[in-house]
C-alpha cells in the first residue's frame, strides 16, 4: 500500500473495498488537505462530496466491475418500482442486468405490463440493425397501460438528483436551445443549470416510430415476440385506432402533430390496447458515452454528469411521477471522481 504522501495514484474498488491493480476499478488519491498545492487539480473538491458522488452507484446495487466484459452496462433503475425479468422463462426473478442484443424482457410496474427490447452499437451482439445505419441505440416498448392515462401525462427525458460538473455557461446552453427551437416540441421542458438538472417532453413527442393495436387477453405475458415490427427492425407505424384522419400515418408527422400540447391532450392511452414505442438515437453512444457529431467530432460527456448515469429508456407519469418503465446505462468511468473535461469540451464551456 502507498503512502498517501507520495501522492500516487493508487486503484480502489469500493464495491469489494479491496485495493488492487486494475484499471477498471475507482481511482482514488491522496486527500486534498494531504495534496501539496501543486498537485492538486483546479477540479478537486472536498471528500463529503466524493462520498456524494458515488453514492448513488452504491444505491444501484452495479455488478461488480469485472463482471461487466465491456465499459457499459445497461441496467434497471433503482429510480422506478419496476420489475425486469427474462421472457419466455418461468422464473419471475429480476434481471440486475439487461441484454442489449435486442433479446425480449419482460416489464412490470403499477402503470404497465409489456416488453421491452434494446439495442446498441458495438456492444458485442448482432448488428444487423445498425447495417447502413447511423443510429447509436434503440429501444422498443410494447405493452398495456393499466389506468386511462391522458396523452400528454407520459414523459420522457432525462433526470438528475446533482448538478452537473463543469457545466458550460448559461449563455452557451441558451444558445443552443435557441438552435434547436425549431426541432423541439412545444411541450419541452428543461433547466441543464439547476441543483437539479432535468429535460422532459411529452412520449409521443419523442418516439420515431408508434402503432396501436388490439390487445388480445394472455398475449403480452405469453408471446416471447413483438408484433407489428418490420423485417429491419422497425415497429410499422399504425395510429388508425385513434379514428382521426387529421393525425399524419407517417411517424414524423405524427411526432409534429403530437408536439403541440393541445393535440395531446384529447387523447387517452386506454387499458384495453396494447401500444408500442419505438425510439432510437443517431448522436449519443451509450458504449463511449459521448455524442458523436460526426467522423472528427465526438464530445465526451462522462465528466459533466457527477456520478450520475443516463435514461437510456423511460416514461413516467406526469401527475404522479411514478415510472412505467427506466432503464440505465452506467459507464465505467462514470465511476471515476478524477475525470474532467478535455480541450474542445472546456473551450466549449468558456
Amino acid at each position: 500500500k502507498p503512502s498517501p504522501k507520495s501522492y500516487f495514484y493508487y486503484d480502489y474498488d469500493t464495491f469489494s473495498a479491496v485495493k488492487v491493480r486494475s484499471p477498471m476499478m475507482f481511482r482514488t488519491k491522496a486527500t486534498k488537505e494531504e495534496s501539496p498545492p501543486s498537485h492538486r487539480s483546479p477540479f478537486e473538491t472536498t471528500n463529503n462530496d466524493k462520498r456524494a458522488f458515488i453514492e448513488y452507484a452504491r444505491q444501484s446495487d452495479l455488478p461488480p466491475l469485472e463482471d461487466w466484459h465491456t465499459d457499459s452496462i445497461l441496467v434497471p433503475s433503482k429510480r422506478g418500482n419496476v420489475s425486469y425479468s427474462a421472457s419466455g422463462s418461468s422464473s419471475s426473478k429480476n434481471l440486475r442486468r439487461l441484454p442489449t442484443d435486442g433479446s425480449v424482457v419482460n416489464i412490470n410496474s403499477n402503470l404497465f405490463e409489456g416488453k421491452i427490447i434494446t439495442r446498441i452499437r458495438d456492444d458485442n451482439a448482432d448488428q444487423t440493425y445498425f447495417s447502413n445505419r447511423t443510429r447509436q441505440y434503440n429501444w422498443i416498448v410494447q405493452g398495456r397501460f393499466r389506468k386511462r392515462t391522458r396523452f400528454d401525462k407520459v414523459i420522457t427525458g432525462q433526470e438528475f438528483k446533482r448538478a452537473f460538473r463543469n457545466a458550460p455557461s448559461s449563455q452557451i446552453v441558451q444558445r443552443l436551445l435557441d438552435m434547436l427551437k425549431n426541432k423541439l416540441p412545444d411541450s419541452f421542458e428543461c433547466d441543464f443549470l439547476a441543483d437539479e438538472p432535468f429535460f422532459q417532453h411529452p412520449l409521443l413527442a419523442g418516439c420515431q416510430h408508434f402503432r396501436i393495436d388490439k390487445a388480445k387477453e394472455n398475449k403480452i405475458s405469453t408471446e416471447d415476440e413483438l408484433c407489428g415490427i418490420s423485417s429491419d427492425g422497425e415497429v410499422i407505424e399504425d395510429t388508425s385506432l385513434l379514428n382521426d384522419d387529421n393525425i399524419p400515418h407517417d411517424g414524423a408527422g405524427r411526432r409534429k402533430f403530437f408536439s403541440k400540447s393541445s393535440n395531446l391532450c384529447r387523447y387517452f392511452f386506454e387499458p384495453d390496447l396494447m401500444y408500442t414505442f419505438d425510439f432510437y438515437s443517431n448522436f449519443f453512444s451509450p458504449t463511449k458515452f459521448s455524442l458523436e457529431m460526426g467522423p472528427l467530432l465526438s464530445i465526451d460527456l462522462i465528466p459533466y454528469f457527477n456520478g450520475y448515469p443516463l435514461f437510456l429508456s423511460m416514461a413516467k407519469d406526469k401527475s404522479s411521477g411514478e415510472y412505467l418503465w427506466a432503464t440505465e446505462i452506467w459507464h465505467k468511468r462514470l465511476l471515476n471522481y478524477e475525470e474532467t473535461p478535455g480541450r474542445l469540451a472546456r473551450w466549449i464551456g468558456n
